[in-house]
């Protein structure tokens, strides 16, 4: 099972069996190609890759032991920076460039280093130059961690 049939029957399982629309992978950005968590560039970078079903977009992560806050559970900031990075993508994926504002994130449980993590994101409003963007991290289809924020389009 190649990564894109993964990461489809993962998001398919998570919404009870009703995916409407097949998850298809999202270009890399020419702007990110340095980026710590999807650049294909960037050398000790994660190199993320996301899939969008036109509204959501979608990707998997595995934690490892290099992510680490306390003994055995990832760390919050890594976290923190996951759901930055599905909401960034989210927003290019409208075909906009845009930055971090403010964010709000909620842990609700703790996350053990060797996890296999699916995260999400959409935007849920934008006004002219203001999106306002969700993000989600689940574990066996549990919600783990969630966000919201507001990004601001990127002056050129």
């Amino acid at each position: 099972m190649d990564l894109t049939e993964l990461i489809n029957a993962m998001v398919s399982q998570l919404k009870g069996n009703k995916l409407v629309v097949p998850l298809t992978p999202l270009a890399k950005q020419p702007s990110h190609q340095h980026c710590m968590l999807c650049g294909s560039q960037a050398m000790l970078g994660l190199k993320l890759n996301f899939y969008s079903n036109q509204d959501e977009v979608w990707s998997i992560v595995q934690g490892s032991i290099h992510q680490q806050g306390y003994q055995g559970i990832l760390h919050g900031g890594f976290l923190s920076a996951l759901l930055d990075a599905v909401m960034c993508q989210t927003i290019f994926n409208q075909k906009v460039e845009a930055v971090t504002a403010d964010m709000n994130i909620r842990f609700l449980h703790e996350i053990p280093t060797n996890s296999e993590m699916l995260i999400k994101g959409e935007v849920v409003s934008h006004y002219a130059s203001l999106y306002k963007v969700k993000a989600q991290i689940y574990v066996e289809n549990r919600l783990m961690v969630k966000a919201d924020a507001r990004f601001m389009k990127k002056r050129v």
